[in-house]
């Protein structure tokens, strides 16, 4: 099954992709390099370790999914990696821009 995005759809997931590197992406290094006090108290808060185990556990489930739908060219370990650099609004859209061809 190849799925043919339009102009419009194609346009929206790019944009999506963009937020998730550099928006979500964006904070989260910032309060890496700038604030590092808060990302220790963050990860001292159990509320974060439950949050931060949900999103692990779904880059795998969703790696696994795409994979086994076969809804993109991407691998599983390139899904895994685009999530862990970007964030899962960044790698959604990736793996969906580059579809799987029918031979």
């Amino acid at each position: 099954m190849t799925v043919d995005y339009t102009r419009a759809e194609r346009l929206w997931l790019w944009a999506l992709a963009a937020f998730g590197l550099i928006g979500v992406n964006g904070v989260f290094l910032w309060t890496l390099f700038f604030r590092p006090g808060t990302m220790r108290e963050a990860l001292a808060n159990p509320i974060t370790i439950a949050y931060s185990l949900e999103a692990l556990a779904l880059v795998a489930a969703l790696a696994w999914l795409f994979r086994r739908w076969g809804v993109s060219r991407i691998g599983w370990g390139w899904f895994v990696l685009l999530s862990l650099l970007g964030s899962l609004a960044f790698a959604i859209p990736v793996a969906l821009l580059f579809p799987r061809r029918e031979r």
